[in-house]
């Protein structure tokens, strides 16, 4: 990677995840040494674009609850995304139809699912140009585009849902706190609960970061889902508080 490329890169994804993040944390997110994240950060320290701290750095701007394209959420949380992929490639049985919803978790989870013999409803653009490289059932919803995230939403996308039995529905969301499910605008959040009313079985995906973390619109509580899917890195207080409200994989 290119370095003035990766020196931008690091100041996107701290300020992304939250203003905060440990040395070996952007190493794995760019895929490079921490010896390497290290000159690099004393660098941009330098340039008054970060500041350091042991282990790791913060960003000079605070966060804000913004909503994020696609592309930049793709360098949030990795390893976690791809954890949680592989765990949806273990539950969701062969053969299923399900909905998969717009988040980047989802779109990652592609690679564990496409040869299950699934049919795929998705509303997300990106998703669908991904499901293309696969030999298998695509429907993509109608609806008006959303540019930032690439996801089709509105009226006429929920009236794509008429006359469609779903078995399992994968949802997405920006923050998990107590009983509250939560994403960055209505109409995410109404097109995810239509897809919810046709389905059979309801999962909610979100790796660890979001919990405890709310954003604008709730759309759902936990214990309307069958099962909250994520990565491992839970505490264990914080893990048994969230499991009065619904199953945890």
């Amino acid at each position: 990677m290119i370095k003035n490329v990766r020196l931008n890169k690091i100041i996107d994804i701290v300020k992304l995840n939250g203003g905060n993040m440990t040395t070996s944390e952007i190493a794995s997110t760019l895929g490079v040494s921490e010896v390497t994240i290290r000159r690099d950060l004393k660098e941009l320290e330098a340039q008054g674009k970060i500041k350091r701290e042991h282990g790791g750095a913060t960003s000079i701007e605070s966060p804000k609850r913004i909503e994020f394209s696609t592309d930049e959420k793709m360098l949030l949380n990795i390893d976690k995304k791809e954890i949680i992929g592989k765990k949806l490639g273990n539950l969701i049985p062969n053969n299923s139809t399900i909905f998969l919803g717009a988040g980047t978790t989802l779109l990652l989870s592609i690679p564990y699912l496409a040869n299950k013999h699934l049919t795929f409803i998705t509303n997300s653009y990106p998703a669908f140009q991904f499901l293309l490289k696969y030999d298998t059932r695509v429907i993509l919803t109608a609806g008006e585009l959303y540019k930032k995230t690439g996801e089709f939403l509105g009226k006429i996308a929920e009236k794509s849902f008429e006359d469609i039995n779903i078995d399992y529905a994968l949802c997405s969301t920006n923050g998990i706190s107590e009983n509250k499910v939560t994403t960055s605008n209505s109409q995410q959040g109404s097109l995810q609960s239509t897809a919810m009313s046709c389905s059979n079985k309801k999962i909610i995906v979100a790796d660890t970061s979001k919990i405890g973390t709310l954003d604008v619109i709730t759309f759902s509580t936990l214990d309307e889902f069958d099962l909250l899917v994520s990565d491992d890195d839970w505490n264990e207080n914080i893990k048994r508080k969230y499991s009065r409200y619904i199953e945890i994989k």
